[in-house]
């Protein structure tokens, strides 16, 4: 029994100096510079594969008016301008986003059809920007919270939403549904991240925040409505906030950028167009739209959204948070508040779709639900983390103790190495049987079988049929389809909605597929 008994206190003395190792070796520093590495190569296969993307559908219908421009005059100007006209004239006839529509008007390929591959860099670029600025801003500036950790959390969520994107297609590689969707969600959170900011930088800083602010926030107010119908209820709560606790002497000059949003917002929601589309859509009355939306978030969010992935990145997010709070005075004394908040958050994504057509099917919508879903579930795992350790610390020499701690525990590093572990043999397992799971394994399965490759010489080679001077094109159906690249395609009746929108954008008389 002796012998046993020294045996298992060995054991623990190894365990305890595997222990220490560990806290001397996974810093925060070294954590995050890895989590940073892991993210920046996960990126290279989806900005690799845009090589071989090409417009499709809306790009032509909508962005010919700048592309004849562009051909005509050879002018920067002027096809901003025709852009200008274009949304204008989408804001009486069709839709009042006049930001999504100037945005969509102007497609890469307006300046040539391999300009389009800038099409992925920009959304992917501008999305983790966004999100990075926001969060640290949040994270550094308010909660005063350990810069390295809190890339870490970055890091982590952002390579959840960007590779387990739903509707990846529409959200990174299809201009049009892109730029409605995912860039002005960019464009909301450098506001948000700008508006934040305002209230701790100072003199010259501090007018460049509320001026870009100003600009953003007219630009998002005027996006598509389910970031506009977002941002006016986040503000919404912010004025109600600083009028009940008398505080708009201290935050006056955030007037001015709020101001200019709900002018967005009203221009947007209360345009002749949105009328005329109405006419041709069946979609819900609005106070049905509102309890479906509830019932939609549920569905999605937690039926079809919130697999293993997401499941491990709120386990490897408990114990980051758990270090990021120490260093912060926050209390942390509404978790169900914030919680619900951000249910209601998520929901309100879903209304404008519910009421406008009556469903969610669109892939770009629920890419854009899908990306804020994440970032909301990564701020209440923060917050209510740090709701638990308020109620765990026993007095305040204790907090200040572990406040000053810069270091993991070694509880924290056992239990973030393990969720990384775990994720990374999940992860290998899972593209075994299911190739296109993660966003960098199906630009890789695509760029390995040769499909990318097919598809991009495929409509390279149409696109010199189109810029031939023949106006009567016949071409081949596409041998390949690949699962990013791929969105649409013409038709073999030449009067098609796309066949047409690509006439006008090549400025040819007909365009049809030939099939064998």
């Amino acid at each position: 029994m002796g012998k046993k008994k020294i045996s298992f206190n060995n054991l623990i003395e190894k365990t305890d100096c595997l222990g220490e190792k560990c806290k001397r070796w996974v810093t925060p520093k070294r954590l995050s510079v890895f989590l940073t590495i892991v993210y920046m190569a996960g990126l290279i296969p989806l900005l690799w594969i845009g090589y071989y993307n090409y417009p499709s559908a809306d790009d032509y219908s909508i962005g010919s008016n700048c592309r004849q421009a562009w051909v005509a005059t050879h002018s920067v100007l002027a096809t901003v301008w025709a852009g200008i006209v274009r949304a204008a004239e989408d804001w009486l006839d069709w839709m009042g986003y006049f930001t999504s529509n100037f945005l969509m008007a102007i497609p890469p390929s307006t300046f040539g059809e391999r300009a389009y591959v800038l099409t992925c860099w920009i959304m992917i670029v501008m999305l983790s920007l966004s999100t990075m600025y926001l969060l640290r801003t949040v994270f550094v500036k308010v909660f005063k919270a350990d810069k390295h950790v809190s890339n870490c959390v970055i890091m982590l969520m952002l390579f959840i939403t960007v590779q387990c994107m739903v509707g990846r297609v529409e959200a990174f590689y299809w201009y049009s549904g892109a730029a409605n969707y995912i860039l002005v969600h960019s464009f909301c959170m450098f506001f948000y991240g700008l508006l934040i900011s305002a209230v701790y930088d100072t003199g010259k800083k501090r007018i460049f925040d509320l001026t870009a602010a100003s600009v953003l926030g007219f630009l998002v107010g005027g996006g598509n409505q389910m970031t506009a119908l977002n941002g006016a209820i986040v503000l919404l709560v912010v004025i109600g906030f600083l009028t009940v606790q008398k505080k708009w002497k201290e935050y006056k000059g955030h007037i001015v950028p709020i101001a200019f949003f709900y002018i967005g917002f009203i221009l947007n929601v209360a345009a002749p167009g949105n009328w005329v589309r109405a006419e041709g859509t069946n979609g819900m009355n609005p106070i049905k739209a509102v309890f479906v939306s509830f019932y939609y978030c549920l569905d999605y969010c937690l039926s079809e959204w919130s697999g293993w992935p997401v499941l491990l990145l709120v386990l490897i997010l408990i114990p980051l948070f758990w270090k990021m709070v120490g260093r912060s005075e926050f209390q942390f004394r509404y978790p169900l508040i914030v919680v619900l908040f951000g249910y209601c958050l998520v929901s309100a994504m879903m209304t404008p779709p519910l009421f406008a057509v009556g469903s969610m099917e669109a892939a770009r919508l629920q890419a854009l639900t899908y990306t804020m879903y994440i970032l909301v579930l990564t701020l209440c795992v923060g917050y209510v983390t740090g709701w638990v350790r308020r109620k765990a610390e026993a007095s305040s020499e204790r907090k200040e103790q572990t406040a000053k701690d810069t270091h993991f525990s070694v509880n924290e590093i056992w239990c973030i190495l393990v969720c990384l572990l775990l994720f990374a043999f999940a992860s290998v397992i899972t593209v075994i049987p299911e190739p296109h799971y993660f966003t960098f394994s199906s630009a890789l399965t695509d760029l390995a079988n040769g499909s990318a490759k097919a598809y991009g010489d495929a409509m390279k080679e149409r696109a010199v049929l189109y810029n031939s001077g023949e106006k009567d094109v016949v071409v081949e159906p596409l041998t390949a389809q690949p699962a990013l690249l791929y969105f649409s395609d013409i038709k073999e009746d030449p009067e098609d909605w796309e066949n047409r929108g690509l006439c006008r954008f090549y400025g040819i008389d007909s365009v049809r597929v030939e099939k064998k």
